[in-house]
């Protein structure tokens, strides 16, 4: 199936999903020079059409990740959007996050994006709760369109999404294998008892909280790096202990059959004689 928008000429390539209310393809401009792909939404429902077309055409500011071109054809409503590369920040979080420093930045970069991505707060919504973060590889945080609009609601706000960025975040850093700093622990209780209502404050209250890790004290460093390192130090200790107990067996057997030490020799009399000159005259 090929469908004309403007200058495109979208060849479908591939089904990413199908529901009750929208279908989400991947198409090609066969058109163009280039290979440029799209993800195109076909909404079927009327109602929802008119909702989904009313919210971005009356959506102000900055809109980066907004949608390239839409259009009717029979009774479906499309609408275009750039394709972004299939990277799920759930599959691939552990081979690209290494730490709970890496992981704070994750969760400003997921923030940022949220907040400067200029998608409407409805498909933001969506977006975070359906599992469509990505992660590049150089770990910078983008967000895709195959989204299901059966869960669509106009009355989702700010506030809905930058509680639920938090909890992806918040839920992310619980996978670490640390110790939670005293300002998350915080940070959690605040998110639980009332939500955020802005991402400005989610963003300032992260950075704060991953300055006051970075700044905690020598003695919970230690703790910290005995209780991560526990394995390393039991077998280090180990092997000090079997040696130890080698060279005290074979200072056992030497005196037993020579009546001497050799490695003690060093220790008496070291300085019975200078040179030529004997200390003893």
């Amino acid at each position: 199936m090929i469908y004309q928008v403007g200058n495109m000429l979208l060849q479908k390539t591939q089904d990413v999903l199908h529901g009750k209310l929208n279908d989400v393809i991947v198409c090609q401009d066969v058109a163009g020079q280039g290979t440029a792909y799209y993800t195109v939404w076909m909404i079927h429902d009327r109602e929802l059409s008119k909702k989904i077309m009313k919210l971005f055409h009356e959506e102000t500011g900055h809109a980066r990740n907004k949608f390239v071109a839409d259009y009717t054809w029979k009774d479906s409503y499309f609408i275009v959007f750039d394709y972004v590369r299939e990277r799920p920040l759930e599959r691939f979080f552990t081979s690209e996050i290494s730490n709970i420093s890496a992981c704070e930045q994750m969760g400003l970069n997921l923030t940022v994006e949220c907040l400067a991505g200029g998608v409407p707060y409805p498909i933001l919504f969506l977006q975070l709760k359906q599992g469509q973060i990505h992660i590049s590889r150089d770990r910078s945080i983008y967000l895709g369109y195959a989204v299901d609009l059966e869960e669509f609601s106009e009355n989702i706000s700010e506030k809905d999404c930058a509680t639920l960025c938090a909890q992806i975040v918040f839920q992310y850093i619980g996978k670490m294998n640390t110790v939670k700093a005293t300002s998350y622990k915080l940070l959690e209780k605040k998110l639980w008892k009332g939500g955020y209502q802005r991402f400005t404050n989610f963003y300032k209250d992260l950075k704060m909280a991953s300055l006051n890790l970075n700044k905690e004290g020598i003695l919970t460093k230690i703790r910290k790096f005995l209780k991560h390192n526990q394995d390393r130090i039991f077998r280090l200790v180990m092997i000090t202990c079997i040696l130890l107990g080698l060279l005290t067996l074979m200072m056992i057997v030497s005196q037993l059959f020579f009546s001497d030490v050799p490695l003690f020799r060093m220790f008496i009399n070291p300085f019975k004689e200078i040179g030529t000159e004997s200390l003893l005259q």
